[in-house]
């Protein structure tokens, strides 16, 4: 099939013209546009989450003041995981020589009870114990652990990836000599 030499001079004459290359970048902005104000909006999301998540364990393990404008429950929260995170702290300083990574324990009980409740009574000493001899690498395994000692728990797939964040913040702080929990 062939093409006819005025189809032909009329592409021509559309590719040299200045107000043919304007019209298509106007289309191809207009086409490209929403996509890009949704990846922008998507990342400035997550950049959100990201610096919330950091102030939380801030005021969590670094004791930092707590805003005037949080409510009372999430005040709750944070009062809470600050003090069970003492008592966690004195049972890790118990047993000083215990053979575990007091990071990866930290924040494996952050990441299980952040927002929500524990008894009196908890056995924080049975915690740390599933954490005994346990590198990061296995942290699948002190999970198992934790899960048949303590069945409230539900594990999911995505606590492993919180667990490593907060991990890393551990690591991070701990690095920089603040004073934390």
């Amino acid at each position: 099939m062939a093409v006819s030499p005025v189809v032909i001079k009329a592409i021509v004459t559309a590719a040299t013209d200045k107000r043919t290359w304007k019209a298509v970048a106007v289309l191809i902005t207009a086409i490209l546009m929403p996509i890009i104000i949704v990846i922008l909006m998507v990342a400035a999301m997550f950049s959100g989450v990201e610096s919330a998540n950091k102030n939380l364990l801030d005021y969590s393990f670094l004791n930092a003041k707590i805003p005037a404008d949080f409510n009372g429950e999430q005040r709750a929260a944070i009062e809470n995981m600050r003090e069970w995170l003492g008592e966690l702290g004195e049972e890790i300083s118990e047993k000083e020589n215990g053979g575990f990574d007091e990071n990866l324990v930290k924040a494996a009980f952050y990441c299980l009870n952040f927002g929500g409740e524990i008894d009196d009574d908890f056995d924080y000493k049975t915690f740390c114990e599933c954490f005994e001899n346990v590198k990061f690498k296995q942290l699948e395994t002190a999970l198992r652990k934790v899960s048949e000692e303590f069945p409230e728990y539900k594990i999911s797939g995505n606590l492993s990836v919180s667990i490593k964040k907060v991990y890393d913040y551990l690591e991070v702080e701990n690095d920089d000599g603040e004073s934390w929990i």
